[in-house]
């Protein structure tokens, strides 16, 4: 019974198969907005999420200098150094620490090979080590080493995108050896990063165009600012970071006097809230889609009232037949769930199809875009596409199994 019943639901929609169309529009656009925007933000999710791994991701951690919160001429008098050699070695004895190096960063300046081709470059110094937390291996040549620091020796790390600026018509392995002017300072090329693309993830400097110098060079032979630097440090265990971060902050207490001139960051905390927020932003991007599925529902219970209004003799004759109130609510239930279903299977399709087409076309613009298809969207969207055909289409359909066949039979 019940699949006869379906087949006449069926039939009965495809005789008007203009006017079912139209209604099963709005349910198709509800579901194929939460389809696409679902799928989309979690590929924008996985995409960063994956560019902040690369960099060390949970097990990361950076401790930055800044100002005592309220610093007395006292302290100020006791300790007013930042960063130092010391430092740096009480981290690396730290528990759960599995490496930790030095950086700073010197803003933006001018760099060139020749006069009349000069480029803007963030100048970072870094202690070895820091490009390899960073996840970020030379195509050509070496990185900056602590022996290049211990001899105040004037080398540099450049980008590949600079190098193309700087050098459009060499080949990455000439461009070893040469010199490269940053500020008024010439320094030799002795290595060039592989192409990297983070996708928003900043580390205080750009991954397009950069050079890398020995931050004890920049420090004590060209006289940059020391209170710059700042630590990188990467952990055994993301679970270990509040105990590791606890430890490495008393070691620096110790080492300056009790002064907590310096914070602490701890990625993984960092990240929790960041994967936090993108579940607030599904949630809410599911509520907004959700609203048009709401309306395409409010239009599949408007055309069964309609439907059952203009069938009230067909109902008539089918109760003069033997068919029973249940057998009438049934009908009109299946052709309401009809309606929303195909609309939504009609919806999920268009939707993934766009999907596609979406990542594709981002993928062609930023390599490192991770396409992704929200699992949870689809189920979703179906789910509730169906339960709206049962909610709408329950009204109309109680409406028409609760006739009187005779007053039917009579119009």
């Amino acid at each position: 019974m019940i699949w006869e019943t379906a087949r006449l639901a069926i039939r009965t929609l495809r005789g008007n198969l203009f006017r079912t169309l139209l209604t099963m529009l709005s349910v198709t656009i509800g579901t194929f907005s939460i389809v696409v925007m679902l799928s989309l933000a979690e590929s924008g999710q996985k995409t960063l999420a994956s560019a902040i791994e690369r960099v060390g991701g949970m097990k990361m951690v950076l401790w930055i200098p800044s100002e005592s919160e309220s610093p007395s001429a006292r302290d100020l008098a006791r300790y007013d150094q930042g960063f130092t050699d010391a430092d740096l070695a009480a981290l690396k004895q730290v528990p759960y620490v599995a490496a930790v190096a030095s950086e700073a960063t010197y803003g933006s300046e001018s760099v060139w090979a020749t006069a009349d081709n000069r480029q803007k470059a963030d100048v970072v110094g870094v202690s070895e080590g820091v490009l390899e937390m960073l996840g970020w291996g030379v195509s050509v040549g070496r990185v900056v080493t602590d022996a290049d620091g211990a001899a105040r020796d004037r080398v540099v790390v450049i980008t590949t995108p600079l190098a193309e600026k700087l050098f459009p018509e060499a080949a990455p392995g000439e461009l070893l050896g040469k010199t490269l002017q940053v500020g008024r300072r010439p320094y030799v090329i002795v290595g060039v990063l592989e192409r990297r693309e983070m996708m928003g993830v900043n580390f205080g400097f750009s991954w397009e165009d950069s050079v890398f110098l020995p931050v004890l060079t920049a420090e004590q032979r060209d006289g940059r600012p020391e209170n710059a630097r700042f630590f990188v440090g990467r952990t055994t265990d993301a679970t270990q970071n509040g105990t590791a971060v606890a430890m490495a902050n008393a070691a620096l207490l110790t080492n300056h006097n009790g002064v907590e001139d310096f914070r602490s960051l701890d990625f993984s905390s960092f990240l929790q809230q960041f994967y936090t927020f993108f579940l607030v932003l599904d949630l809410i991007v599911a509520l907004i889609a959700g609203i048009s599925l709401i309306a395409g529902g409010i239009g599949v219970m408007n055309i069964m009232l309609v439907s059952v209004t203009e069938r009230v003799r067909e109902i008539g004759i089918r109760r003069a037949l033997g068919a029973t109130q249940r057998a009438i609510l049934t009908q009109f239930l299946l052709e309401a769930l009809v309606l929303s279903l195909t609309g939504g299977l009609l919806g999920a399709g268009v939707g993934v199809l766009t999907t596609l087409a979406a990542n594709t076309l981002i993928g062609h613009f930023q390599e490192s875009w991770v396409s992704s298809y929200s699992v949870l969207g689809l189920s979703l969207a179906l789910g509730v596409t169906g339960a709206i055909g049962l909610f709408f289409g329950a009204v109309p359909a109680w409406r028409a199994s609760r006739l009187d066949p005779v007053e039917c039979l009579r119009r």
